[in-house]
């Protein structure tokens, strides 16, 4: 191996070795979803912030020096493309599941909203003369949908 492809490997460790973090990260989150327990997942949001920037200023610096072909070997691109794709595969799982969560979310709050109607439209309300007053339209609640 000679010294310039030794550089450029090494230049790729630090890449590779965010990408494994970052993974291991999001891996955890997934786990605390999973387990419903999603207040902890305050603790790991500065570590994931931290390595969000550091994989950023990895990939701007590989680009500012020309890429991956220009600072990379091949055992070194191999070894980064198959941390990518486990990476990418993760992400893939996180967003499908926060994705349900987020739907499941939505239809219980549209669930308890339309609960909250059904039932004060079949109360009998009674005005302050003991009588039944005419029937009135529910109140209009409005949701946010965004979660």
């Amino acid at each position: 191996m000679t010294n310039n492809s030794q550089t450029g490997a090494n230049s790729l460790l630090p890449l590779i070795e965010t990408i494994r973090e970052l993974t291991g990260v999001i891996s955890e989150e997934i786990d605390l979803l999973k387990t419903r327990r999603p207040k902890e997942l305050e603790k790991l949001l500065p570590l994931k912030n931290q390595l969000l920037a550091a994989y950023n200023k990895e990939m701007s610096d590989i680009n500012a020096r020309g890429g991956l072909q220009a600072i990379g070997n091949g055992e070194a691109i191999r070894a980064l493309k198959q941390e990518s794709r486990l990476f990418q595969s993760v992400l893939t799982q996180h967003t499908r599941l926060i994705q349900a969560l987020k739907k499941i979310s939505e239809n219980m709050i549209a669930a308890i909203g339309n609960e909250v109607i059904k039932n004060q439209n079949q109360t009998s309300r009674y005005g302050a003369d003991g009588s039944k007053s005419a029937t009135r339209t529910p109140t209009s609640i409005t949701l946010n949908q965004t979660i």
